[in-house]
């Protein structure tokens, strides 16, 4: 991930909070549809912290969503024009939560100072 430090916890607090309640219809999207549509959700999910974070979602966004592919949470396949088509695979992505909150380091610092981690992290950030 080439993310910047605050664009890294935009990441990690959508996976931390919001990404569990995530689902999606059984069809192919293109690639910019699913970025689009978790931008979204990522902007909501961190608007409480202000502009300057939740202005970081679509960086963020694309992030998750390359990541979701690289570890089968979106199954890909070739469409007859040359373009790639994604379809959720809810298991994997469960799976990938579950990683993710387990390996992550800000998820982890996060999960071992509390709720009280976000603001401070996200006002340092921002500052």
């Amino acid at each position: 991930m080439s993310l910047t430090e605050l664009e890294q916890h935009v990441y990690a607090y959508y996976v931390a909070t919001d990404a569990a309640q995530f689902s999606a219809a059984p069809r192919f999207y293109p690639h910019g549809e699913l970025t689009l549509i978790f931008a979204d959700k990522v902007q909501v999910a961190t608007r409480k912290f202000g502009r300057p974070v939740h202005s970081k979602a679509k960086a963020a966004a694309v992030a998750l969503v390359d990541r979701l592919i690289e570890v089968g949470a979106y199954s890909t396949k070739q469409n007859e024009f040359g373009g790639s088509m994604h379809q959720f695979q809810e298991p994997a992505y469960k799976a990938f939560l579950k990683a993710e909150r387990e390996s992550d380091p800000i998820l982890v610092q996060a999960e071992a100072e509390g709720p009280e981690f976000w603001e401070a992290a996200f006002a340092r950030l921002s500052a």
